[in-house]
């Protein structure tokens, strides 16, 4: 799912070509080639039919992967839905969805969801579903430290871009664009554009939506994040300026029944904690300046360090 997301998850990037690259235009998927966008480390996605030849894979599909309502077909067993976000909530979903923010009404929407689980722990039902991705995190405040040419590509007859929403990096004749260009601006307009950038909590956002995405795969339902309407420990400080939701890869820290948990954002990895540990932690993310000793501390800080704690991983 990196194409939908822009999140690399550990993947290594390729040193020829982007890593994924999607198209919906044969002739476009060739002018692609001709100019190293697709290199031998390069998975395709493309229509029945397309080639790519120096490609790793070519991956066939019918339908589409970035319109709206649309469905992405491959083989006989695997469908993606694509849906926007503001209607993603009213819809019975049938299997792997990707959410995206397509106009006002789906940023608008997707704002009042976020600010609801900040200030009240409330959550989207639909977003903490395993089966769904939210696109093109990087454009709504997540953190997408590899995003870029060298991870993802969206090929069309207006040239190469990073994603759905960027901008075009090349046309035919023209050479590659450099690696550091991004995902591109949400299509709304410079106010709610601003209103997104000013929520500079949205990378912990997102990782709490994955954190919880990954708890509810593993059955447990309705889980309480730290920062997002409470914290664990209630004298400490649950405001937008709490330090920890400045740091979108700093671990998640969540409850569910009597039981904590730790996501690590970076490996996507969910850690079970001892109470006291869970405890401990909360205070070194939101107190980053105090300084304790003891068992419990130091797990905290293997969890901060994002190394495999004593507590083991989550079954």
């Amino acid at each position: 799912m990196s194409w939908i997301t822009g999140r690399g998850f550990g993947l290594r990037l390729p040193e020829q070509g982007a890593a994924t690259v999607v198209t919906e235009d044969a002739r476009a998927l060739e002018r692609a080639a001709a100019e190293g966008l697709v290199g031998p480390e390069t998975l395709v996605f493309a229509p029945s039919g397309c080639e790519a030849p120096g490609a790793a894979a070519v991956v066939p599909y019918e339908g589409s992967l970035v319109e709206p309502g649309a469905e992405a077909e491959f083989g006989e067993d695997f469908f993606l839905q694509i849906q926007a976000y503001s209607i993603a909530g009213f819809l019975v979903l049938l299997g792997p969805t990707a959410l995206r923010l397509t106009d006002q009404e789906d940023v608008e929407a997707f704002l009042a969801d976020a600010d609801a689980a900040l200030a009240e722990g409330s959550w989207p039902d639909v977003l903490t579903n395993p089966a769904v991705q939210f696109a093109d995190v990087a454009a709504a405040g997540g953190a997408a430290p590899v995003d870029g040419p060298r991870l993802r590509l969206y090929v069309d007859s207006e040239g190469a871009r990073v994603g759905k929403l960027g901008p075009v990096l090349s046309e035919a004749g023209e050479s590659r664009a450099p690696a550091g260009v991004g995902p591109g601006r949400l299509p709304v307009d410079a106010a709610l554009q601003q209103e997104v950038a000013g929520r500079t909590w949205l990378g912990r956002y997102h990782a709490a939506v994955q954190a919880l995405q990954s708890l509810r795969a593993r059955g447990h339902q309705g889980c309480e994040v730290s920062g997002f309407g409470l914290r664990f420990n209630s004298r400490l400080d649950t405001g937008a300026q709490a330090p920890d939701l400045a740091l979108p890869e700093a671990p998640v820290l969540l409850r569910s029944g009597e039981t904590y948990f730790v996501y690590e954002p970076v490996g996507g990895r969910v850690f079970e904690a001892g109470a006291e540990a869970a405890l401990t932690l909360e205070r070194a993310l939101v107190q980053p300046e105090a300084s304790e000793a003891g068992t419990a501390w130091a797990q905290a800080r293997t969890f901060l360090e994002r190394g495999p704690a004593a507590a083991g991983a989550a079954a």
